[in-house]
């Protein structure tokens, strides 16, 4: 079962509640960054969705984002709330799955994004094709079945043949990015099937820490095609120290000089972050990652 949907909350400018894309983040905790970075998601949707849609950013400190607040529909989540949704004995991001379950429209679609994902491009395209039916996630990372490299081996291995309630994975099976999931509302059951999947594969002992994109992917693939949403949007999760002071200085600065963020949202399409979404380590600097030195 989902959360109940979550009281609607104050029209924004972007649209109300029943407009055709619905595009939701999820921002928790004390850790600044978090804030900084959900703050560039929000001006960047704000420069390259088009309308009609409604941007909304769950959140338990709704203060952190009071900036926003003229620009973007706020939602309060309570801690408590939180912590149901990541389960018992949490070990990946489950949370996410229930804010898609309980914040899906009832017409049009949704789009869910992490923190640290900035859009890159006008979104049009993107958006024409979520209207007709496509799904999206970030980007296919690996099949379950073939994949060579250690890890994702041990995983299969704990998957292959193993019935997960009604479920059984196949090797043909992906293992997608969920740094965007973009679906029409007539899935609004399919994050349903992947809270009971996610929650089966818990019962039994699976504790891979990245269930919650295998779960939503898998299901998601199961129904039909999904096509990957990196052509429209950055993930940097592989360079966010980078990203992370890039953004927090535009936002000082934006604040200085009191923008406000539709402001700053011009400001982003004639002068867009250039920074590379990964970096490769070398040897060096994961040895200095892993001691944790200067």
């Amino acid at each position: 079962m989902s959360a109940a949907p979550l009281a609607p909350g104050p029209a924004s400018k972007a649209g109300v509640s029943s407009v055709p894309t619905r595009y939701v983040t999820l921002a928790y905790g004390d850790a600044g960054a978090v804030y900084a970075q959900t703050s560039m998601l929000l001006v960047s949707l704000l420069a390259h969705a088009p309308a009609p849609c409604e941007l909304v950013v769950v959140t338990d400190r709704p203060e952190r984002l009071e900036w926003l607040r003229d620009a973007v529909r706020i939602e309060m989540v309570t801690a408590a709330k939180l912590e149901r949704w990541r389960g018992p004995s949490p070990f990946s991001m489950r949370q996410k799955i229930e804010v898609a379950a309980a914040m899906m429209p009832a017409s049009g679609a949704m789009v869910l994004l992490d923190a640290d994902v900035i859009a890159a491009r006008p979104l049009q395209p993107f958006v024409g094709q979520v209207a007709t039916g496509a799904r999206f996630m970030h980007t296919r990372e690996y099949e379950l079945g073939s994949s060579r490299r250690q890890g994702n081996r041990r995983l299969w291995h704990a998957l292959e043949g193993r019935s997960f309630g009604s479920w059984q994975f196949r090797a043909e099976d992906s293992m997608w990015n969920s740094g965007v999931v973009a679906v029409p509302a007539a899935d609004a059951e399919l994050f349903d099937d992947a809270l009971a999947l996610y929650d089966a594969m818990a019962a039994v002992g699976i504790r891979h820490f990245a269930t919650e994109q295998l779960v939503v992917g898998a299901v998601l693939q199961r129904n039909g095609h999904v096509g990957e949403a990196r052509e429209w949007f950055t993930h940097y999760w592989g360079n966010k120290q980078a990203f992370t002071a890039e953004i927090e200085r535009r936002l000082q600065s934006a604040h200085e000089r009191r923008l406000t963020p539709e402001t700053l949202a011009q400001e982003l399409l004639s002068n867009p972050i250039r920074l590379p979404a990964e970096v490769r380590l070398g040897k060096m600097e994961k040895l200095k990652r892993w001691f944790r030195l200067p």
